[in-house]
C-alpha cells in the first residue's frame, strides 16, 4: 500500500467528520448524545488496538505526564467536539474546519518562541499573523454583523484545537512514544474521559434517561459513524506519522490544507453552502498561512 494512501485517508475521514456534523442537522440527531456515543465507540477501539490495561501500566511507568495530561484533556475534547457540531450547524463546514485546522498556528508559534531548534522565519510571522483575520472574514455573517457568537465559537475552536494541537506534537516524538501500542493508547486516553465526562453531563442535564431520546436510531447511528471516522481519522494519521517519509511538521500543514479545501469544496456541492466575498477571503487567507508554513517546511 503507498505510503501518501494513508494521508489521503486521513484527510478524507477528518473531512467526514465536519460533513457529519452538518448531516446531523437534516437528519434531526441529538448532537451532544451523538457525541457522547462517538467517544464511547472511539475510545472502545482505541483501547483494543492499545492492547487495554497492560499497555496502560506500561506507559505509566515509562512516563506518567503525558499519560496523565492525555487523561485531563478529554474534558476539553467534547466540549470542542459540541461547538464543532454547533458551528457546522448555524456557520458551515467551511468555516467551522478552517477554524480547526488553522489552530496548527498555535503550536508553531509556541515552538519557535520555546525550542532552540526551530528558527523564526519571515514565512512563519505571516502564516501566524493571517490566522486570526482569516477565522473572523471565513465566519462572517453580513445578514447578523452585531452577532458576536458568529466569530467567537470559530475563534474558540481555533485556540482549542491548537492546545490539544500542541499537546500531540509535545509528547509524539519517539522520546515518549516508546512502544508502538503507545501510539494507539495515547488518543485513547483523551477520547475514554471525553466519554465519561459528556455520560456525566447527560445524567445530569436529564435525570430520567427513559424520557429522553436515547432510542433514536438516527442518533445511535450517528454517534457509531461519528466513533468510527473519529478514531480511523486518527489512526490513519498515526500511520501517516509512521510510514509517510516526511518530517511531522510537514505532514500537519498538508494534512490540514487538505481538510479545508476538501471541506469548502464538498459543502458547496452537497450542502449548497455560500460564500460571500469576506468569506472567501478569510478561506484564501487561511489556506495562505497554512500553504506558507507547508513551503517553510519543504525549504
Amino acid at each position: 500500500m503507498p505510503p501518501l494512501f494513508y494521508l489521503v485517508i486521513s484527510i478524507v475521514l477528518s473531512t467526514g467528520i465536519f460533513l457529519l456534523f452538518q448531516a446531523f442537522k437534516s437528519w434531526n440527531v441529538d448532537s451532544l448524545k451523538a457525541i457522547v456515543i462517538n467517544y464511547g465507540v472511539a475510545g472502545t477501539i482505541g483501547w483494543w488496538l492499545a492492547g487495554g490495561c497492560s499497555t496502560f501500566s506500561r506507559a505509566w511507568h515509562s512516563d506518567w505526564r503525558w499519560v496523565a495530561i492525555g487523561l485531563a484533556a478529554g474534558s476539553l475534547f467534547i466540549y470542542l467536539f459540541q461547538l464543532i457540531a454547533r458551528s457546522a450547524q448555524e456557520n458551515g463546514v467551511t468555516v467551522t474546519s478552517i477554524s480547526a485546522k488553522l489552530s496548527m498556528v498555535i503550536p508553531v508559534a509556541i515552538f519557535l518562541v520555546f525550542d532552540p531548534n526551530d528558527a523564526v522565519t519571515l514565512k512563519k510571522i505571516m502564516a501566524i499573523g493571517l490566522a486570526i483575520p482569516a477565522i473572523v472574514l471565513s465566519s462572517w455573517k453580513p445578514e447578523q454583523p452585531k452577532n458576536q457568537k458568529n466569530w467567537l465559537i470559530p475563534m474558540t475552536i481555533f485556540f482549542g484545537s491548537g492546545m490539544i494541537d500542541l499537546m500531540f506534537a509535545t509528547f509524539s516524538g519517539p522520546e515518549f512514544m516508546r512502544e508502538i501500542s503507545f501510539r494507539y493508547l495515547f488518543p485513547s486516553l483523551p477520547l475514554t474521559t471525553a466519554f465519561i465526562t459528556g455520560f456525566i453531563w447527560l445524567v445530569a442535564k436529564q435525570p430520567k434517561l427513559q424520557d429522553s431520546n436515547y432510542s433514536s436510531k438516527f442518533t445511535w447511528a450517528g454517534g457509531l459513524f461519528l466513533g468510527i471516522i473519529n478514531f480511523g481519522s486518527l489512526y490513519f494519521l498515526l500511520e501517516t506519522y509512521d510510514k509517510v517519509d516526511l518530517d511531522k511538521s510537514a505532514i500537519m500543514p498538508i494534512n490540514n490544507l487538505g481538510i479545508i479545501i476538501a471541506s469548502a469544496f464538498l459543502s458547496l456541492f452537497i450542502f449548497r453552502e455560500e460564500l460571500n466575498r469576506r468569506n472567501a477571503l478569510g478561506l484564501l487567507l487561511g489556506g495562505t498561512a497554512i500553504a506558507l508554513l507547508y513551503a517553510e517546511q519543504n525549504l
